[in-house]
């Protein structure tokens, strides 16, 4: 039988814990520092519903010309053949007036106000969304794999679980804060849907590594658990950089080709599945190093 070739992955076992740690650290930083900015479905705004007498503009003409009033962030929807759907933070009457001295040939169809009721209600929902789905997969991972020895119980499982997710989720709400800094993104309803994606696509990684983890244990008692995680970790290596390749690449062909409106909703997805990835091969395994010493 030919034996597997393993590589000693705990060897910068410290490393990959420091960088870990370290993203998580600069992560919290960010979120407190940069701020989220909150997009109109949290924080309400006005959306204006326009028609164009004649032909009407590409989506990018619009925002163009109209990100020269420097309104913020505006959300732009092709509702008819004719008709945009504007999307902006609260307006003055002037700024209402300005907006159709820019866009030549257009009219007003209809007007309203997004309140800021429905919004915090929709803010509030979300955050719970978020606390509930780390809850739910936690007890999961814990139920999924019971205890297989008496120092690797589901517990451990359970808690590298939550520490991934919620790693993750602190390292994307942290891009979000650098990216509304620096590139005026606003957290909205896409990008809450990308961290949750990403979230779940985390979390399979995980289970791919322990379920590997699981029968190794069971298969080789009597090897440390060093020598088990290594085993693990070189298994699972080729299957999870592939899955996160073939995931990655149509997701930057959206963002290469400049799809303006899941520009940063594919950037958002591109980086939670890299630092899933990264967690799944090479913090999972030191964390189960350091929590379980030995078997």
């Amino acid at each position: 039988m030919k034996e597997e070739r393993v590589f000693n992955f705990l060897k910068f076992k410290s490393f990959f814990l420091f960088v870990f740690l370290a993203t998580f650290v600069f992560s919290i930083f960010s979120i407190f520092y940069f701020k989220i900015k909150m997009g109109l479905d949290f924080k309400g705004g006005t959306i204006i519903e326009i028609e164009f007498e004649k032909e009407k503009p590409n989506i990018q003409e619009i925002k163009k010309v109209l990100n020269e009033l420097n309104l913020g962030a505006i959300i732009l929807q092709e509702t008819d053949q004719n008709r945009v759907l504007l999307k902006l933070r609260e307006i003055s009457e002037k700024e209402r007036i300005q907006i159709f001295e820019k866009l030549k040939g257009a009219k007003e169809i209809r007007s309203e106000m997004v309140g800021p009721v429905i919004s915090s209600e929709l803010k509030r929902k979300s955050i719970w969304l978020i606390i509930f789905s780390l809850i739910a997969i936690s007890i999961y991972i814990s139920l999924a794999f019971k205890k297989i020895t008496e120092k690797l119980s589901s517990f451990i499982f359970s808690l590298i679980s939550f520490l991934n997710l919620f790693q993750n989720t602190l390292f994307l709400l942290g891009i979000v804060s650098i990216l509304g800094k620096f590139f005026n993104l606003e957290f909205n309803i896409p990008i809450l849907i990308s961290i949750l994606i990403c979230l779940g696509y985390g979390i399979n990684d995980t289970i791919v590594f322990f379920d590997r983890l699981r029968e190794n244990v069971l298969k080789r008692k009597g090897k440390n658990i060093s020598e088990i995680i290594n085993l693990a970790i070189s298994q699972t290596f080729t299957r999870q950089v592939n899955t996160s390749l073939t995931t990655i690449f149509p997701v930057l062909a959206i963002l290469f080709f400049n799809v303006e409106s899941l520009k940063f909703f594919s950037l958002i997805l591109i980086l939670g599945i890299l630092n899933s990835t990264l967690f799944s091969l090479f913090v999972a395994g030191s964390l189960v190093k350091l929590i379980a010493r030995e078997l």
